[in-house]
């Protein structure tokens, strides 16, 4: 069998490699339009946080394995055509020389790409979005050189970066059109402790406000114009609005609402010979009556072994996602899972919650170390739906059993008595989230 695949980023490359360990006798072709592969994309952040001293190391595939395993992989590559009738595929290099190639299945790993709707962009000498090897290049560069950094949008990326540079004597401005931080992963009582550690940072974050434009881009302190402000800087980083990049299928593929594909639980399209995975498809969410388009690695990574194994004819389905994440800002461990208590009722669902901030260990040791932990919960079924955590201890790994436990549909009263280890010398007798669940219970029914 001759396996195409369109993309040759995570997803991309999880399924070749699934592909060949399930058959090595399987013809895997890699089409990749960029010139490397197996960058990861949040690679600047690393790098700034000098977790690596060169950037071109963030990576994790090699050329050479994927050749060792007789991985077919082309670069500089660009799909121009896909003709599913003929089951053919026409591409060009970098002398727009056109070629063709035959398949038996294709997969789709085409990913996302970032824009800003209604913006008239300036150079990229000035307004830059990244996402490859070459823009984060590019964009270390002028982050050396920059002083008054515009930062647009709150999510992971853009309060990642306001982390990685302070503390250089720049000016940071971090713009959001939400009225909080990780909107779309936390609620207010975690989003605010996390407000409050930008802002004293010596970031300036502009909640609320969305940018309408650039103006005076010729001058060196060019404006960047807010709903609500003027701001002087000289780099502007746009880190918003991810979307599915279906250009080469929309004219013969079924998308959904959201401009992503529409699979089944197989990840087959509306094309029996055609898969896709990652950022370009929906996911379900648990808990949620529709899917959502989550361009989350751990999502696109599950998707693209889903794919590879029924492409070669092994039933696999795949399960639903809680969309959980973790990230280390500000000298604290965040992550989350599941919906926040702002999206179950967006989804009609009646919830209680709980905000506690708990000790880690006994008193009598010398170490102590909180917890600030978010539990959310649906009315009369008690079921765990939602779960977020901040700590300076890391604590990202219990993000993990809070997420099998929404999967799993877990009560309130089977959190209590859940079987969580105990060492008197690192924690308390009962965990972290057994101690947020009793104290919940404990307030339900206390007379």
């Amino acid at each position: 069998m001759k396996v195409v695949i369109i993309g040759a980023s995570h997803g991309g490359l999880q399924a070749a490699l699934t592909l060949k360990k399930l058959n090595s006798q399987t013809e895997v072709v890699l089409i990749e339009k960029r010139s490397e592969i197996s960058f990861v994309s949040s690679g600047i952040v690393l790098r700034m946080n000098q977790l690596v001293d060169e950037l071109d190391k963030v990576r994790y595939l090699t050329l050479e394995e994927l050749a060792s395993k007789n991985i077919e992989v082309l670069l500089n590559t660009a799909v121009t055509t896909i003709n599913p009738e003929q089951k053919t595929i026409i591409y060009e290099d970098t002398s727009k020389k056109t070629y063709e190639v035959n398949y038996d299945k294709l997969i789709l790993a085409t990913g996302s790409n970032q824009f800003s709707t209604n913006l008239t962009l300036p150079s990229k000498d000035k307004v830059t979005v990244f996402k490859s090897y070459l823009s984060s290049v590019e964009v270390l560069e002028k982050l050396e050189k920059a002083q008054a950094v515009s930062i647009i949008g709150g999510g992971y990326i853009g309060v990642e970066l306001c982390d990685a540079l302070r503390g250089q004597g720049k000016e940071i401005n971090l713009i959001e059109s939400a009225d909080s931080v990780l909107f779309r992963y936390l609620d207010n009582e975690i989003s605010s402790l996390i407000k409050q550690k930008i802002i004293d940072s010596g970031v300036k974050l502009h909640l609320g406000e969305s940018v309408i434009g650039f103006s005076d881009t010729e001058e060196e302190l060019f404006t960047t114009k807010t709903t609500n402000e003027e701001i002087k800087n000289d780099y502007v980083i746009v880190a918003v609005n991810a979307r599915p990049d279906t250009t080469l299928v929309k004219d013969f593929l079924d998308l959904n609402t959201n401009g992503t594909v529409r699979v089944n639980e197989y990840m087959q399209t509306s094309d029996a010979d055609i898969y896709a995975l990652g950022d370009v498809i929906s996911y379900p969410v648990r808990n949620s009556y529709r899917k959502s388009f989550i361009p989350l690695v751990n999502n696109v990574v599950r998707s693209a072994t889903v794919a590879a194994m029924n492409v070669l004819g092994h039933t696999l389905k795949y399960n639903m996602t809680q969309k959980t994440t973790a990230t280390k800002i500000f000298n604290n461990y965040v992550a989350s899972t599941g919906l926040t208590a702002v999206e179950a009722k967006f989804e009609g669902l009646e919830v209680e919650s709980i905000f506690l901030t708990l000790p880690c260990q006994l008193p009598y040791l010398e170490l102590q170390e909180e917890v600030h932990i978010k539990m959310v919960f649906e009315k009369g079924t008690h079921k765990l739906i939602g779960g977020q955590l901040m700590s300076e201890k890391d604590i990202t790994q219990s993000i993990n059993t809070l997420s099998l436990a929404i999967d799993k549909e877990t009560t309130l009263e089977e959190l209590v008595t859940m079987d969580f280890y105990f060492n008197p010398g690192i924690n308390q007798p009962m965990g972290i989230i057994s101690r947020a669940a009793y104290e919940f219970l404990i307030g339900k029914y206390k007379a």
